[in-house]
Parts: C-alpha cells; structure tokens; sequence
C-alpha cells in the first residue's frame, strides 16, 4: 500500500474500504508513494474529491511522491487542485456560519425593538 497516514509516528495504511474522513481524523500528515500499479491512489482521490463535492471538512497535509512517473506527476497536478478546492470549502463554510450568526443577532436585535416599542 503506497498511502501511509500519520497520526502519531506510527504510519497508518490506507483502507480502501472505509470512508477517508474516519481515517483522517487527527492526523498529522499523509504521504502517497505513487506506484502505477496500486489502485489505492485512484481511491484516495475518488475520496478527496467526495469531500470537496459534499463541502467535508477536511485539513490535508499530503505529501506526494510521484517517482519521476508521468502519471504520477499529472495525479500530483490533480490532488493539488483538491486540496485547493477543499480550502474554499472551508472557506465558504466559514462564511456561512459568520452570515448565519449575523442574521441570528439581527433578529434578535429586531424583536428586542419590537418589544420595547423603539420601531415607531
């Protein structure tokens, strides 16, 4: 298995049939040997980019080794781009909840208005 997570100083292979974001859970980084062979790297990234498409939640500190491979060097383009994609997530995440929190107090503040009779 050419994926390893760490959460400590134990590596931790990945396990294709569990969902990423389980694995993930407090890990420090993750590093991905790219071999053409092993279809685990297909799977990380099918994963990576559910999260991105559903708007998980996810810090990825993922180093890659693509080996002077081709493939590899285009799958390093591609995962890049995830994790790009998984930072606006965030980021629109945060934004929301701001807005959200925004609108909660600005009702509030309406109906305590309302209620002292200032809305004359």
């Amino acid at each position: 298995m050419c994926i390893k997570i760490f959460k400590s100083d134990q590596p931790i292979s990945y396990d294709m049939s569990r969902p990423l974001e389980e694995q993930i859970q407090g890990s420090k980084k993750i590093v991905v040997d790219y071999d053409p062979k092993d279809e685990s790297v297909d799977k990380f990234l099918d994963e990576v980019e559910r999260l991105c498409k559903h708007g998980i939640s996810a810090s990825l500190n993922i180093k890659f080794n693509h080996n002077n491979n081709l493939s590899g060097a285009r799958i390093r383009k591609q995962l890049d781009q995830l994790s790009e994609d998984l930072d606006v997530n965030e980021l629109i995440k945060m934004l929301s909840l701001t807005y959200a929190d925004v609108d909660k107090k600005l009702e509030e503040l309406h109906k305590y208005c309302k209620i002292g009779n200032f809305n004359e």
